[in-house]
């Protein structure tokens, strides 16, 4: 098979990934809880490159950002327009781009295309990646540079060429001025490696790697620690709260409201057993890697190696509730999919290998996979509220309003509208939660423990924005301060008239 045919394969593979990423957008206008704020901070850069990005709109964090710079910076390089329009469509590609990648490398390591259309098929359809690209993040991003890197370094190690060693430190330092939870997984699978394949040239590639990211940021990798540990510390305060409903669990306005009974469902609002039962129900292709068979060959064991210690982290994160601060143990699973798939690719070994027992399980896991994702399109389109994938019609037409009144700060709920709403109407809104030490935002979130008109004289405020079936007016106790302005398909836009003084934040 000539190297045209190879190639059709991969893209075959890839586009019908692409497809299955993209399908629960299909009659809706794609949305994404982050989308927003990415956007902002890459419309922020492009207007004044530079790592002092700061989004002053944002009332509840600090206003320079401290986010690794590199992925949203890269965005201000896309033509502003298109972004706009084709901001859904990213993640998918990056993620697409990433399996080509692993078609590619297992097609090398193996000279099979079998394996290779094997290994890219478990990646297509693995349902957490899936759900990660339906909006406009950093994590498919970072997983491609952890990829890299890792890949580098391996290439370093059976080399031992000098010229390897500075690319996997270069490819690591862009990784850590990526993203921050894969570069936490990068640190650990370049500490296991060294420990499982008694190498320290993994160890010193990663804190060699840890210090040029400084370098090159010229110190601003020390912000995006700094920022990393404030995040932990905010979880940690809060973990037992996560998942509460910021107003039925108030300590002021909790209890039995008009919209319904206090609620509470716990950290990630999952228990340590449902919890795991996720990670395993997003990715079940985990469920088949202890069954490999993996070769002798050094890269083999390597990329076993490199998926065991991933999956391992993922598992501890996800079990000792402690570590859950540093985020869920499925976020680690976006690095630890590339080397799963290829490790039980190679172990089927081609098209006949899918009738042994390891084929027949890594089957059965794709009939569970696609399951999931079935269930996963149509719960988010299902949702009543609180959508995380697209943009309910009525907030758009609110948001549209609230843009062509008067500048004032708006208060959001739910507050993952809060992004959106800030973006597209230019108003400064009482969110926050992505730079910074996160004091402030405990204000609010996860519960609300001020009393609002306090905080909307504080923050001048002069709009409130309720989707009317996660919240009703009346449980904010704010009296006759408010009138209606605008209702539309159940969200409802405020005037606040309280405030009598405007404070600067």
């Amino acid at each position: 098979m000539g190297l045209p045919e190879v190639s059709a394969i991969g893209v075959a593979i890839a586009g019908a990934a692409f497809l299955v990423r993209t399908v629960v957008h299909v009659g809706r206008t794609p949305g994404g809880v982050d989308t927003w704020y990415y956007l902002a901070y890459a419309a922020a850069f492009r207007r004044r490159p530079s790592l002092d990005v700061r989004l002053p709109q944002y009332l509840l964090q600090d206003e320079k950002q401290s986010y690794p710079p590199l992925f949203p910076s890269l965005l201000a390089l896309l033509p502003a327009r298109w972004l706009d329009r084709g901001y859904w469509a990213v993640a998918p590609f990056v993620d697409c781009l990433h399996l080509l990648l692993l078609y590619a490398v297992t097609f090398r390591l193996t000279n099979s295309v079998a394996v290779g259309a094997i290994a890219a098929a478990t990646y297509a359809f693995t349902p957490h990646l899936i759900s990660e690209t339906r909006s406009l993040t950093p994590r498919p991003f970072g997983a491609l540079l952890h990829t890299a890197a890792v890949l580098v370094m391996f290439k370093w190690l059976a080399t031992g060429e000098l010229r390897w060693a500075v690319a996997a430190a270069f490819a690591g330092a862009l990784l850590f001025l990526s993203s921050a939870a894969l570069g936490v997984a990068y640190a650990f699978v370049c500490l296991s490696l060294s420990f499982v394949l008694g190498d320290l040239r993994c160890a010193l590639c990663g804190a060699v790697a840890l210090l040029l990211a400084f370098g090159l940021s010229r110190g601003h990798m020390a912000n995006v620690v700094r920022n990393y540990l404030h995040a932990v510390a905010y979880w940690r305060r809060n973990r037992r709260q996560y998942g509460a409903h910021p107003v039925r669990n108030s300590p002021l306005y909790g209890g039995v409201t008009l919209s319904g009974p206090a609620q509470h469902s716990g950290f990630l609002g999952r228990t340590t057993l449902q919890l795991l039962a996720r990670l395993l129900g997003e990715s079940p292709f985990l469920i088949a890697l202890p069954f490999v068979v993996y070769g002798n060959t050094a890269w083999g064991r390597r990329l076993y190696a490199w998926a065991v210690a991933l999956v391992v982290l993922a598992i501890i994160a996800t079990l000792v509730p402690p570590l859950r601060a540093f985020g869920p143990g499925r976020s680690y699973m976006k690095a630890a999919i590339f080397p799963t798939a290829f490790t039980l690719a190679y172990g089927i070994g081609g098209a006949a290998g899918l009738l042994r027992p390891l084929g027949i399980l890594v089957l059965a896991c794709l009939g569970v996979s696609l399951a999931a994702i079935l269930f996963f399109v149509v719960y988010v389109r299902r949702r009543p509220t609180e959508q995380t994938v697209s943009l309910p019609a009525g907030l758009m037409d609110v948001v549209s309003a609230l843009r062509s009144s008067p500048h004032g700060s708006v208060f959001v709920l739910p507050y993952m509208y809060a992004d959106f709403t800030c973006y597209r109407s230019g108003q400064p809104v009482v969110w926050g939660g992505h730079c910074g030490d996160l004091r402030r935002l405990e204000w609010v979130a996860p519960v609300i423990v001020r009393p609002l008109p306090d905080l909307f004289r504080e923050l001048a405020v002069r709009y409130v924005l309720l989707d009317s079936r996660y919240v009703h007016l009346a449980d904010l106790k704010l009296g006759e301060a408010t009138s209606l302005l605008r209702s539309w398909d159940g969200f409802e836009l405020y005037a606040y008239v309280g405030t009598t003084t405007a404070a600067t934040p």
